[in-house]
């Protein structure tokens, strides 16, 4: 009886008190992989890559679907303006290079 008491109140209170986590853009350094935006508010941003000898390509996609920006990095250290990036879009980095993005509101 005081196990499935426990095991009640455990159930119970591991799902009332779980927030899902939702992931705010901050600037940083990303590797491959695809990233969601989830900012409220549209911001301006730019990129560079950070890591020697790998070529790195980003991508940005739309709410809609439809390809925003492409640039394929190859230069280190080569400052790019992505412009607005906006809630809903999604950003693609491509290779094994490391892209640093900076968020300027």
């Amino acid at each position: 009886m005081k196990f499935t008491r426990f095991l009640l109140v455990f159930l119970i209170s591991t799902i009332a008190f779980t927030e899902t986590p939702k992931a705010i853009f901050t600037s940083n350094t990303y590797k491959q992989g695809i990233y969601n935006i989830s900012t409220p508010s549209p911001f301006s941003a730019t990129a560079k890559l950070t890591t020697p000898n790998n070529v790195t390509s980003l991508i940005i996609i739309d709410s809609s679907g439809n390809q925003k920006f492409y640039k394929r990095f190859n230069t280190v250290d080569e400052i790019i303006n992505l412009g607005i990036i906006n809630i809903g879009d999604l950003i693609a980095v491509v290779g094994n290079g490391e892209i640093a993005i900076t968020i300027s509101k």
